[in-house]
């Protein structure tokens, strides 16, 4: 892991009136929350099945993402996700003598929530000398949420879920707001949405089907994406996203059909949606200006397609994966040249996104006190703005091992490398700023403490060898008040490098903190 940078100017802010607008905000923030849970019932009542047909409208996006294809999820891993893509969904059935009790109107269905309250605070960045500027510095974030979720059993066969989340960042407001830009606004001061929202059940035998706003996680690894195409994910904030919430639920029909050890898994993704990137204007998106982003139309020629077979078997597991499908990451395009007297040509780029066919493979094998796990894949049709005249392919290769030989105790290693084929050195230069040869190396240990109540969760990625283009390094505590009420506290270290993504990340470190309940 890199060593945790100090550099940058530090200094102490007065916490006085911090404080004071703090404790005035907070005056409002159960009336939000109540408002929140009042607005989500109202959603639901309005119907499922016309909330299943809905189309959520395409995420506009800002700057093209400097690690395209290594999504950071930098939360800790549950045990269910480390095996993602591998196991079976999980198994109901409703006794047909429950039905005839009362009992029965409790378990076909359930309601669950979480809320709570995340604030995150700046100490590198200096509020701005130009006081027409957006102040990035001090209180970041000060956001209280609500997540609520209903599952339901429909007869012996079939269940269906609806869940969606909401929050409110009163930060902006206890700044100049009007200095943010419209993006920032509209992306990170509040949002409503839907998440999973699908039917799923088994029409006959062996044959499963799920139909709706769901995420289709394919792959072994923690943190490094190669087979795992088919949702996008949130990175407005890069590394400080939690792993509920980074894979973006997306409109799919998915199909399973169990023969023996084996499970054929064909996907149909209706909805085209992108990665949500930092929007124009935030502390995660150095970009000077806005692109126009070009988002393919949600139609049957469209469609996206994955396909996956899945083998479980004693003591490994392994499959097989294919998927076409647009690149979540856009790239540049070049629309036309103006030549300007005394400039010479000056390109308009806009951003689109290319048609992309995978073809991969996964391995998982425990062995003894280590699970080891590999993952490769073959992208095809890569575009870029600096060679038109044909297209490109990648080979991206992933391995990872995972050690739990101590008690409470987890220790991830993770190594990834992406190589573009036939390189070009035109696409060095900008906008396309690309490398023949990207690798990531991602690091996790979480530890438990005091019967399992104190968590400790250490994270740390090195971009480009030895950590010359950049990285993270996250570190955080969690405490179980009770068994539904917890706190977490932590820091965001941001590693400059080479890459010039990072190096604008510099003065971004942070601490944050959590308090959670659910219900």
């Amino acid at each position: 892991m890199n060593k945790f940078k100090v550099n940058g100017r530090m200094e102490k802010h007065s916490a006085t009136p911090f404080i004071r607008a703090l404790m005035a905000e907070m005056k409002n923030l159960s009336l939000t929350l109540s408002s929140l849970l009042l607005f989500f019932v109202l959603l639901f009542s309005t119907g499922f099945a016309e909330l299943l047909l809905a189309q959520e409208s395409s995420e506009e996006t800002g700057l093209e993402e400097a690690l395209s294809g290594f999504d950071d999820e930098v939360s800790g891993e549950s045990d269910d996700d480390l095996m993602s893509g591998f196991g079976d969904e999980d198994a109901f059935s409703v006794d047909s003598t429950d039905l005839k009790s009362e009992s029965s109107e409790e378990s076909w269905s359930s309601f669950s929530g979480i809320t709570g309250l995340s604030l995150s605070y700046s100490y590198l960045k200096e509020k701005p000398v130009d006081t027409t500027q957006a102040d990035w510095s001090g209180l970041t974030k000060l956001r209280p949420y609500l997540s609520l979720t209903w599952d339901a059993k429909l007869g012996e066969n079939w269940k269906t879920r609806l869940s969606g989340k909401a929050f409110y960042d009163y930060s902006f407001g206890m700044k100049e707001r009007e200095n943010f830009s419209q993006e920032v606004l509209a992306e990170l001061e509040q949002e409503t949405e839907f998440r999973e929202l699908y039917l799923e059940g088994s029409p006959f035998g062996s044959l499963d089907l799920k139909i709706g706003h769901q995420i289709v996680a394919w792959g072994v690894a923690n943190s490094l994406r190669v087979v795992d195409v088919l949702n996008p994910t949130d990175n407005r904030e890069f590394g400080m996203t939690d792993l509920e919430d980074v894979r973006l639920p997306i409109a799919m029909t998915k199909l399973d059909y169990y023969l023996g050890d084996f499970k054929l898994e064909a996907v149909a993704v209706h909805q085209i949606k992108f990665n949500k990137v930092a929007p124009f204007g935030s502390d995660f998106n150095p970009a000077p200006q806005k692109f126009n982003e070009v988002i393919p139309e949600s139609n049957s020629e469209n469609t996206e397609y994955g396909l996956a077979l899945i083998g479980t078997f004693s003591g490994w597991d392994a499959s097989l994966n294919w998927a076409q499908y647009f690149d979540d990451t856009a790239h540049f395009a070049i629309t036309k040249i103006t030549i300007v007297p005394g400039v010479g040509a000056v390109p308009t780029f806009e951003q689109r996104h290319s048609r992309l066919t995978m073809a991969g493979a996964t391995l998982n094998v425990p062995s003894g006190n280590f699970l080891w796990k590999a993952e490769a894949a073959k992208l095809q049709g890569m575009e870029f703005a600096l060679v038109t005249d044909k297209t490109f392919s990648r080979t991206d290769v992933l391995l990872g091992t995972e050690y739990s030989g101590w008690n409470d105790t987890s220790l991830t290693l993770e190594f990834g490398v992406q190589h573009l084929n036939d390189f070009d050195v035109k696409l060095e230069a900008a906008p396309d700023s690309q490398l023949e040869d990207r690798i990531a190396t991602s690091f996790s240990f979480m530890q438990d403490y005091i019967n399992q109540t104190l968590h400790l969760n250490m994270v740390g990625m090195m971009i480009g060898k030895g950590g010359t283009d950049g990285g993270i390094n996250r570190a955080s505590l969690e405490y179980d008040v009770m068994d539904a009420f917890s706190i977490t506290g932590g820091v965001m270290l941001y590693q400059p490098g080479e890459n010039a993504y990072f190096q604008s990340l510099n003065e971004n470190d942070r601490v944050f903190f959590e308090a959670r309940y659910a219900f």
